[in-house]
């Protein structure tokens, strides 16, 4: 546990993921109620390490009294629903992440469907689609889903303590990501939105807006009109620069775009074939790594974010797509 400046804990959390290792989340305490920033994946072990940190500082379970998660994904919302019966802390969601709780942590039939169709439809192999439809459905189990008490849209002001935190609604990581900014210290808590080192997946999908990487890319400028000194971020450790970071996080999007309209310039490749076809996880290894040694779960998300290039590179009219015997393919225009 870390205070990153007076009265802003970090709070770092072990995940079972074999890349990022651990999550921060944040304790921001007040006079009479402590605010938690995002709350870990719900295991025994990121339950007890939560507590023992907590402890640190004096402050029991019981002294939460609300909940901020910057998005729906597991190692950001999964213990959300435990801590609030240890709590009775008010939970604070964004409208568009609150959308998808049922479907993706409750009953989640209808969706596999959704995936199993949206796969076929762009091209995945049936013995890849099997695989790739359901390699997320393991982390539902890391997930105490609970409806939020406070449903945010963004704009609003969180109080506590000395700070007031501005909700910043920064769509793309996911439909209802957000950020918090506090002016007066000028700090960011960015979720996922804006990481040090590594870039967030951009993925479309059933749950995703039609044009996920374009609302990732407007967030992004949004955020170069704050005056920020210190990023908080979700993965990693806390860091300066925001207008270089939000630069270099652009250009990586560019260069992905460029790569993949090399790869449909001499004839139209469904995103399954353009996935195949590149290196992933650069940011993490400078050699990437090849499409045959990527995991389900990464061989999902690389699909899922080639496609939201493909449709933003559209959207842009730099590509187009037409069906093929029922499947999507993209072509250089």
């Amino acid at each position: 546990m870390i205070e990153v400046i007076p009265n802003i804990y970090l709070l770092q959390l072990p995940l079972p993921d074999v890349y990022l290792k651990y999550i921060n989340i944040y304790l921001i305490p007040g006079d009479d109620k402590h605010l938690l920033i995002d709350t870990g994946w719900n295991t025994e072990e990121s339950f007890d390490s939560l507590r023992r940190q907590l402890s640190e500082i004096g402050i029991d379970f019981r002294d939460i009294s609300q909940i901020v998660a910057t998005h729906i994904h597991p190692d950001h919302y999964g213990m959300a629903g435990r801590l609030k019966q240890l709590s009775k802390a008010k939970i604070a969601l964004h409208y568009r992440d609150k959308e998808l709780i049922d479907l993706r942590y409750v009953d989640m039939d209808e969706l596999l469907q959704q995936m199993a169709q949206w796969f076929n439809t762009n091209g995945v192999p049936t013995e890849d689609m099997l695989k790739l439809k359901t390699a997320s459905v393991g982390m539902a189990k890391f997930v105490a889903p609970v409806l939020p008490d406070i449903t945010l849209q963004g704009g609003e002001t969180i109080t506590t303590g000395s700070f007031s935190l501005q909700v910043v609604w920064t769509p793309g990581h996911s439909p209802g990501h957000i950020c918090l900014y506090e002016p007066t210290p000028k700090i960011l808590i960015s979720g996922d939105h804006i990481l040090p080192t590594i870039t967030p997946n951009i993925s479309l999908h059933p749950q995703s807006s039609n044009n996920p990487l374009d609302d990732y890319l407007n967030s992004l400028n949004q955020l170069k009109q704050l005056d920020v000194s210190l990023i908080l971020p979700a993965h990693g450790n806390p860091f300066t620069g925001l207008q270089q970071r939000i630069e270099e996080l652009i250009l990586h999007h560019e260069q992905r775009k460029s790569e993949i309209l090399v790869k449909i310039k001499a004839k139209p490749k469904t995103a399954y074939q353009i996935a195949a076809e590149i290196s992933w996880m650069t940011d993490m290894n400078v050699n990437g790594v090849n499409w045959d040694d990527l995991t389900p779960l990464d061989k999902r998300i690389a699909v899922l974010e080639i496609l939201a290039h493909l449709e933003s590179m559209r959207f842009g009219g730099k590509v187009g797509k037409f069906f093929r015997d029922d499947t999507i393919y993209y072509q250089y225009t």
